[in-house]
């Protein structure tokens, strides 16, 4: 289909909406509420323009294009509506919504700085509704919500849970749980995808932080850390690196710089895992049990079978995940060839997932009535932490883990980065 989009000629596909073919031809047009891959709501507006016929202004995400279309995208009239949509979110929002988790990649931080809106003046004092902490891994905070609906659309046409949805009516409405109940006790299965949806924090991951660099300033605990191989990508990126390079040894050298006795490789549990999930697939297929055999790696997908195909609980496999198999280890054989007391170790995992902080809770992941992990953090909170103690990567040489577990199989980087069929 041929169309005119501010006097360009562009081509569009059967089946596309105004925004798919703008896209494609790399014009430019703000959203909120879209997002790739999930069915379109035309929810927020901001992506409204002009059709020439049409008498109100259009949202290109849920309008279809159509031949000989004429769409004008950056008319007074819709440079204006979109700035009104902006301040009326705004509005909508706590006066400390810019100092989130989320502040440097707020995508409504970043619309309203684009179109000149003045933040400060539009925050709404209205009574701040209550944060949902209940989970292990998430925090819910409606005071944030723009009701874009993206987390809704993640949480069920993706991963098929559907743990959270609109409630209420009219100025009443907010996202959440069945019963407006906390995170906890929902079909949550802490795997983060509604995280990495929301544009503008109002979810975030349980920030473990702080109690880490208690742990570093306490004497007495011997702290040690461990991290997926597939962090050591990402915090590169996150830290000005090109994309795709890998600082795993730099990475080792700030972790040592802020205060960590031991820095340990999840890789090599990865090989261990494997190795332990082989011989109990062997042994499955030798004594006639249950098949096919499921990994156990990832806990969101663990919980995901548990809560929806309790059936298929046999065809888990009975190991640990790598992360904690290591921490396992760290509090036995590690502890017992250092000399070391395990309740004086202090175990922290980084991982890529959420889902990990939950993991490290549930039954069967202490010994000797001693947490495997003691706590999690994620790709970004350890980015936190590098800041924070302005660690400058320039500045350091690359170093290796520790042994005994610093060694490990290309198998095990691989399976170990992966981080299981959920994350």
């Amino acid at each position: 289909m041929n169309l005119e989009v501010d006097g360009k000629k562009i081509e569009a596909k059967k089946g596309d909406t105004i925004l798919t073919a703008l896209k494609r031809e790399g014009i430019s047009v703000p959203t909120l509420c879209y997002k790739e891959g999930l069915s379109p709501t035309g929810a927020c507006r901001l992506c409204v323009v002009e059709v020439e016929g049409a008498r109100n202004l259009v949202p290109s995400c849920a309008y279809p294009a159509e031949e000989g279309m004429v769409v004008r995208t950056r008319t007074p009239r819709v440079l204006e509506a979109r700035k009104t949509i902006i301040e009326l979110l705004l509005a909508s929002h706590p006066q400390d919504c810019f100092y989130c988790d989320r502040n440097e990649t707020c995508e409504l931080r970043e619309l309203a700085d684009r179109y000149g809106v003045n933040k400060q003046r539009l925050f709404n004092e209205r009574q701040p509704k209550k944060i949902d902490i209940s989970s292990p891994s998430i925090v819910r905070d409606p005071n944030k919500c723009i009701l874009c609906g993206r987390c809704v659309r993640v949480c069920e046409e993706i991963q098929g849970v559907a743990a959270i949805d609109f409630i209420n009516r009219g100025s009443q409405t907010v996202i959440g749980t069945a019963f407006n109940e906390g995170l906890n006790t929902s079909s949550c299965i802490n795997c983060g995808q509604c995280i990495l949806a929301c544009p503008t924090g109002a979810l975030t991951e349980q920030n473990s932080v702080l109690e880490v660099i208690e742990a570093l300033n306490d004497p007495s605990k011997h702290v040690v850390v461990q991290h997926a191989p597939a962090i050591s990508v990402t915090i590169g990126e996150e830290l000005g690196f090109k994309p795709g390079t890998d600082v795993d040894g730099l990475m080792i050298a700030a972790l040592r710089k802020i205060g960590f006795d031991r820095v340990f490789d999840t890789s090599c549990s990865a090989d261990l895992t494997i190795m332990e999930e082989a011989s109990e697939f062997v042994e499955r297929v030798s004594q006639k049990g249950v098949l096919p055999m499921f990994t156990s790696c990832s806990p969101a997908w663990v919980k995901f079978v548990e809560q929806f195909y309790p059936e298929y609980i046999p065809n888990i496999s009975s190991c640990k995940s790598p992360q904690q198999m290591l921490g396992a280890l760290i509090k036995s054989y590690y502890a017992e060839q250092a000399g070391i007391d395990p309740k004086t170790i202090y175990s922290v995992s980084i991982m890529p997932c959420t889902a990990k902080k939950f993991e490290v809770g549930r039954p069967g992941m202490q010994q000797n009535g001693t947490n495997d992990i003691d706590a999690v953090l994620t790709t970004r909170e350890l980015v936190k932490v590098f800041r924070m103690f302005g660690i400058d990567f320039s500045t350091l040489e690359s170093e290796q883990a520790d042994l005994p577990f610093g060694e490990r199989s290309s198998a095990g980087k691989l399976f170990g980065g992966t981080g299981g069929v959920m994350e």
